[in-house]
């Protein structure tokens, strides 16, 4: 069954980039989509949202795509489509063989959508697959997926730093994963000082990857010659040598850098360095436009106008987005509690049609429609039409 949404859910995960559909609470009606609506209907207490899940067709049989991780939470009830049988589990991301089935597309959120993959499955051999068993599967214990040996390249600056290498008897909880302009600038100009400091550092690392992050650093230095930056090099592979023999011992020796591998490195750090710089400006740009969208959200009087400030986020994260999502969804709730009572809620009319004794009645409504929003004059019509094929059936019931 697809989840109902409340208002705020909803508007999140359409500005995350999922189809929303809406309805009115309570009704049995279908959902519908939202352009069939009026621009406050996340304000609005009278609706429920659901998240317009996505089909696949396979041999002729339509059935939801699988879940994926992302979709999930650890003990939300899932269902593995296996060959012979459905396993109804819950999800927890540290159970191997769980993690597996959805990864692979054999996980469905409920057991009639499941039923039709594994009856898609069976279809597309040539097997028409009638009787399906639903099991409770996967009670013995989880099986941690293995970890991945984490690998550092010598050259990506998303290493340790200058700073990662610590006294030989202080011990580091761990090490930064980026090196800013000051790590550089903290650098002496003379290179028989630098390569002392340098020499110091890389005697001091405690791990691998504070060593290879020392690498790129001084690389970056403008005040190093070539066979200074190859000295320093052979230091980082005895001591990467001394700290993990059983990873570097068959390496072989350290070959000269040529000019230019020198040079593409050097380029490389440097690059860096003006990324960074680049990241801190940008920002500074989200921050100046967020205090200035935030303000109006606050000071926004119609609620079409709030809402009209998310067009300028589309290039942001989810996590950019959540404060001025936040202040939009506090304005349109305080509009919706000033306008409370100054217009009349949608149900009452629909109340009205589903129990319309008569035509007459059904045609004094029709014509009340045409003043309602246009958002909701479908829905409003299409009960209304269901109500008079009610009505005149039951009178050529009563004149037979």
């Amino acid at each position: 069954m697809n989840p109902i949404l409340s208002g705020t859910e909803a508007f999140n995960a359409m500005m995350a980039g999922k189809q929303v559909l809406c309805r009115l609470a309570g009704q049995t009606v279908d959902f519908d989509d939202l352009d069939q609506f009026p621009a406050t209907i996340f304000a609005l207490p009278d609706y429920e949202f659901c998240i317009k899940r996505e089909m696949l067709t396979l041999a002729g049989i339509q059935f939801t795509k699988p879940a994926e991780p992302h979709d999930l939470e650890t003990g939300q009830e899932i269902f593995i489509v296996m060959p012979t049988c459905i396993l109804r589990t819950t999800y927890d991301h540290e159970h191997g063989d769980i993690c597996l089935s959805v990864a692979n597309g054999f996980a469905q959120l409920d057991i009639d959508n499941a039923k039709l993959q594994l009856q898609a499955f069976g279809k597309t051999f040539g097997n028409m697959i009638t009787e399906i068993e639903v099991k409770d599967g996967f009670n013995d214990k989880p099986k941690k997926r293995p970890r991945k040996t984490k690998t550092v390249d010598p050259v990506n600056i998303q290493g340790a730093t200058l700073n990662d290498a610590a006294a030989p008897t202080e011990t580091k909880p761990a090490a930064r994963t980026a090196f800013s302009i000051e790590d550089v600038a903290e650098i002496k100009t003379d290179p028989v000082q630098i390569i002392e400091e340098f020499t110091a550092r890389i005697n001091a690392c405690t791990s691998t990857e504070a060593v290879l992050g020392l690498r790129p650093v001084f690389f970056a230095n403008g005040h190093l010659e070539r066979e200074d930056q190859q000295h320093l090099c052979r230091l980082t592979e005895a001591k990467l040598l001394e700290l993990d023999p059983e990873q570097y011992a068959s390496n072989p020796e350290p070959e000269e850098l040529s000019v230019e591998e020198l040079q593409r490195l050097q380029i490389e750090a440097e690059k860096l360095v003006t990324d960074n710089k680049l990241a801190d400006e940008a920002e500074l740009e989200y921050q100046k436009l967020l205090n200035d969208l935030l303000q109006r959200a606050a000071n926004a009087a119609l609620p079409a106008e709030a809402t009209a400030l998310t067009g300028y986020t589309k290039s942001w994260s989810e996590t950019q987005r959540k404060p001025l999502l936040d202040a939009i969804h506090k304005r349109l709730n305080e509009l919706e509690s000033t306008n409370a009572g100054n217009e009349e809620k949608p149900p009452l009319i629909l109340s009205q049609i589903e129990t319309a004794a008569d035509l007459t009645t059904l045609d004094c409504l029709e014509i009340e429609i045409s003043g309602r929003h246009v958002g909701i004059q479908p829905l409003l019509t299409k009960a209304l039409n269901k109500r008079r094929a009610e009505l005149e059936s039951q009178g050529s019931e009563v004149a037979s």
